[in-house]
């Protein structure tokens, strides 16, 4: 049994050791968070250019979208952090005196496997109710960016298209919302075309379908067929636009967007086999990810501790470790991705996260640990 002093040395420890790892992984979760809404910032700028829309509704969409990937993000980040944080305090002799003082492997591996558990409590939150949420608010933003018709309106001087077949064009916009010079040409019917020239117009919506009211112009309506073009001079037009009205009433969500229970509900329901295993493989997903977090965790504790120690650097070991998580988490997608076809493979998921864990459990608990064959450079410690 353990001294009083002994407890409270080894709780020093594991309290020093907590604070480092939480900092790296806090540093390297953001990070890595901050590159990959860099690389999709291009795509949703791109999104909220093409309909018009505000930068606020772009700095939305990058907050609705930050959740969606970070149950990938976090375990990766803490994989980083606990391989960095152990490999810097082994490399600085600190890993060889808490040895010394009798504190097994095991112990050492507390404050990894605390800030593992933490990470784990929040990627199940992320994945059983975050994640679905912001993706159904990140996929309802997008279909109102897409269907605020006016907005697509305000372009002036521009060609718009805004289906396919159907171009709008104003020359300006008036302080009242109205539009000035007027042309609309429309080939959805290809063996009718329609040109519709007005001098000024108002966008609208009438009982949900979006419309142009347009003045004083002339709609000429070709007959490809026979070559004829029929003209008509109006004082007032109505264009309909019920093609741009989106779907988003009447489409299924995908399985990413619904809740646990949803999804449980839609693998009962599904009659399409391919459906069915698309929210197979998201349920899997949703239930083993969240693991990874304790697995990348020992992974990184196991690797520094169980073989020699050196000042000048564990480099083959750290290379080990960071290329073992890299190959876990593509496995995993790998996996998931396979589950759609064969549902049988969802055994090698849980197999492919629980594995590695449990072995580098069994390693820690070893009294003698395994060294690797790596050697030790001349002079080293």
């Amino acid at each position: 049994m353990l001294a009083r002093k002994d407890v409270r040395l080894i709780h020093r420890i594991n309290l020093y050791l907590f604070r480092q790892i939480l900092t790296a992984f806090l540093f390297s979760g953001v990070a890595v968070s901050v590159v990959v809404l860099f690389t999709q910032s291009f795509r949703m700028l791109s999104f909220v250019i093409d309909n018009a829309s505000s930068m606020a509704v772009f700095f939305q969409l990058m907050g609705l979208m930050l959740p969606t990937f970070l149950p990938l993000i976090l375990p990766l980040s803490l994989g980083i952090a606990v391989l960095f944080i152990y490999h810097k305090n082994a490399v600085d002799s600190e890993i060889v005196v808490m040895r010394a003082a009798g504190i097994s492997p095991l112990r050492l591996a507390v404050p990894a496997m605390a800030v593992a558990a933490l990470t784990l409590v929040m990627g199940i939150l992320l994945t059983l109710w975050l994640t679905p949420a912001a993706n159904r608010a990140l996929v309802s933003l997008q279909y109102q960016v897409r269907d605020a018709y006016s907005a697509v309106m305000i372009r002036p001087g521009a060609f718009n298209d805004l289906a396919e077949g159907l171009t709008f064009y104003a020359r300006r916009r008036t302080g009242n919302g109205g539009l000035e010079d007027i042309l609309v040409h429309d080939v959805r019917i290809p063996a009718r075309p329609v040109t519709i020239m007005a001098k000024n117009g108002l966008f609208s919506v009438e009982e949900g379908r979006p419309q142009v009211v347009v003045f004083e112009g002339r709609r000429q309506e070709g007959d490809v067929a026979s070559g004829r073009l029929q003209q008509l001079d109006f004082d007032r037009y109505v264009l309909d636009l019920h093609l741009l009205k989106s779907d988003k009433d009447t489409r299924q969500p995908a399985p990413r967007e619904l809740s646990m229970g949803q999804l449980f509900k839609a693998q009962a329901d599904l009659g399409s086999s391919s459906a069915r295993g698309k929210v197979l493989a998201e349920i899997h997903q949703r239930l083993a990810g969240p693991f990874l977090a304790l697995t990348f965790a020992l992974m990184g504790v196991t690797v520094v501790l169980i073989g020699d120690f050196n000042r000048r650097g564990m480099t083959k070991r750290v290379f080990v470790a960071a290329t073992s998580i890299v190959v876990v988490q593509a496995a995993m997608i790998g996996l998931v991705a396979q589950i759609n076809k064969l549902p049988w493979m969802a055994v090698l998921l849980y197999g492919l996260i629980f594995m590695p864990l449990l072995l580098c459990l069994f390693l820690l608990r070893q009294p003698f640990l395994p060294s690797f064959s790596f050697k030790k450079r001349k002079g080293g410690a």
